[in-house]
């Protein structure tokens, strides 16, 4: 960070103030554009490969070697803004500040579905979202592709994490049965500083509870 910090200041004229900023926007940029982990300097005249699966989902990131539990966590969430609180890019912000650390400090590899203009889910993400050893599901704006995405899941009675923003309307048949973790839509330093370790416990009691009975279809079997 010293010498990338000097090479802003020095090359670029970039006021210290805003080098971390920089970096969070120059690494989301890299995560979204698929370049980076796969990059060879030595081959400076072809493009980079990108991601190396299916042309429908992608890796975002992976935990360190001593904390890599093996396990992959498959991000459903909404990707384009439907609401006016909700500005332009929210929903990338979410997943880059919030979901992306929290789910790899559990130790987890992070996947999620690649949506080039169109709204219609590809078989490769539904195989994607059925054999993920996890699923974190977000139900900000109550999005109708994240809500069927999370019903094949459930039907499946595998593992999931539910989250959403704070002032998201609850969904009575979910709310009343399975927990649902909340963060902050500012997405402030300050807020996501807060964020991460409880949405990071979060993923870990969800992932550790599994084969306990308590899931969806596991409680209504109890109960009918």
């Amino acid at each position: 960070m010293r010498y990338l910090s000097n090479t802003l200041e020095t090359q670029f004229n970039i006021d210290k103030s805003y080098h971390e900023e920089f970096v969070e926007l120059f690494t989301a940029n890299c995560r979204y554009l698929g370049i980076g982990a796969t990059w060879d300097p030595s081959k400076k005249t072809e493009r980079p490969s990108g991601p190396t699966e299916s042309s429908e989902t992608v890796t975002l990131a992976t935990p360190t070697e001593g904390e890599d539990t093996g396990q992959v966590c498959f991000v459903i969430m909404p990707f384009t803004e439907r609401q006016d609180d909700h500005p332009p890019g929210f929903f990338d912000e979410v997943l880059n500040r919030i979901f992306i650390p929290a789910a790899i400090a559990a130790g987890f590899e992070v996947k999620t579905a690649l949506r080039k203009g169109s709204d219609v889910i590809q078989s490769t993400i539904v195989n994607d979202l059925l054999s993920a050893d996890l699923v974190l599901a977000d139900l900000t704006e109550h999005n109708p592709n994240v809500l069927f995405e999370l019903g094949m899941r459930m039907a499946e009675d595998k593992p999931v994490v539910l989250v959403r923003a704070k002032g998201t309307g609850a969904i009575f048949d979910v709310d009343n049965m399975l927990r649902v973790a909340e963060y902050d839509p500012t997405v402030w330093p300050s807020s996501v500083e807060k964020d991460v370790p409880t949405l990071t416990e979060h993923i870990k009691a969800g992932w550790d509870s599994r084969g306990d009975g308590n899931s969806y279809l596991g409680i209504l079997r109890r109960t009918s």
